[in-house]
C-alpha cells in the first residue's frame, strides 16, 4: 500500500513540469459511438478519457480532425495523443500506447438482398470473390492489399455505409458498434435490410496512441494508466458504459 502511494506521488511530481493553465491536447475523429463531436460527452470512449484526466487533476482539450491528420499531429508532438487506436507492431515504431480502455469487434456488413446467406471464410483469400468497402488509413489496408482483395476505399465510415447501400460493394469492413450506429442514423427505416457476417473481422483492445515527443508524454501516460485503474475501482468506468448502453 505504501509503495502504491509513493509511486502515485512521484507521478504527480513528474507531471509537475506542466504549467497550471496548460491543457493537454488530444485529437480524435468521428467514430460514433466511441468518439464524436456531435454526441454528448463526445462519445463513451472520450467520456472515459475525460474521467481519467479529471481523476488525475489534469485539464485536456479535444480537437476533431480526419484520422490521418490526427496521426500527423501526434507524431510531430503537437498533440499528446489520438484515440481510439489498436496497438500494432508498425505503430509501436512511431508511437507509444496507454493501457487498453475498451474492446472492439470488426465486422463485414452486407445487404441481405445482395448476399442471401452467411459467408464462410477462414483467411482473407476466401474473400476474393467479393468487392469490399473500407476506410482509407485503417489497419486492414495492408493485409487486404497483400491478399489481393478488391477494395474500394472511402475517406470515412459514413461514406462506406453509403457505398454499401448503393451496392457499389458487396461487403463493408467496419467496427460493429460504429456500423450499426451509422445505419441507424442514415437509414433508420431500413435497418432490417442490413446484416453482418458471423465471423468477426477482428477483435482488439483500444488505447490512446501517444506521442513520443510531446512534453512530459511518458509521465502523463504513466499517471493516465494509474488513474484508469482508479476510476475502475471507483465504479466511474462501469457507470459511463452503462449510461451509453455499452457492453464490454
Amino acid at each position: 500500500m505504501k509503495t502504491a502511494i509513493i509511486s502515485f506521488c512521484l507521478l504527480i511530481l513528474m507531471v509537475g513540469g506542466l504549467n497550471a493553465d496548460q491543457k493537454i491536447l488530444l485529437v480524435t475523429g468521428e467514430w460514433s459511438p466511441y468518439t464524436s463531436e456531435k454526441i454528448e460527452g463526445y462519445g463513451f470512449f472520450t467520456e472515459i478519457v475525460s474521467a481519467i484526466f479529471k481523476d488525475a487533476g489534469l485539464e485536456v482539450e479535444y480537437k476533431f480532425y480526419p484520422w490521418q491528420r490526427c496521426e500527423s499531429l501526434v507524431k510531430s508532438g503537437t498533440a499528446f495523443a489520438t484515440f481510439p487506436y489498436k496497438v500494432t507492431e508498425d505503430r509501436k515504431k512511431t508511437y507509444d500506447f496507454s493501457h487498453s480502455l475498451a474492446s472492439s469487434t470488426g465486422r463485414f456488413f452486407y445487404l441481405k438482398k445482395r448476399i442471401k446467406s452467411d459467408i464462410k471464410w477462414e483467411s482473407f483469400t476466401d474473400l476474393k470473390p467479393y468487392s469490399i468497402g473500407g476506410t482509407k488509413g485503417y489497419w486492414y489496408e495492408k493485409p487486404f492489399k497483400e491478399n489481393g482483395l478488391k477494395i474500394y476505399y472511402g475517406y470515412n465510415d459514413e461514406n462506406g455505409i453509403r457505398n454499401l447501400w448503393l451496392e457499389r460493394v458487396d461487403l463493408l469492413a467496419t467496427e460493429e458498434l460504429v456500423g450499426w450506429s451509422l445505419i441507424k442514423k442514415m437509414f433508420p427505416q431500413e435497418i432490417d435490410k442490413f446484416d453482418t457476417v458471423k465471423k468477426p473481422l477482428n477483435q482488439d483492445n483500444l488505447s490512446l496512441m501517444i506521442s513520443l515527443s510531446y512534453p512530459n508524454a511518458a509521465s502523463i501516460k504513466e499517471k493516465f494508466n494509474v488513474c484508469l485503474e482508479r476510476i475502475k475501482g471507483k465504479g466511474v468506468y462501469s457507470k459511463i458504459l452503462k449510461k451509453h448502453n455499452i457492453k464490454q
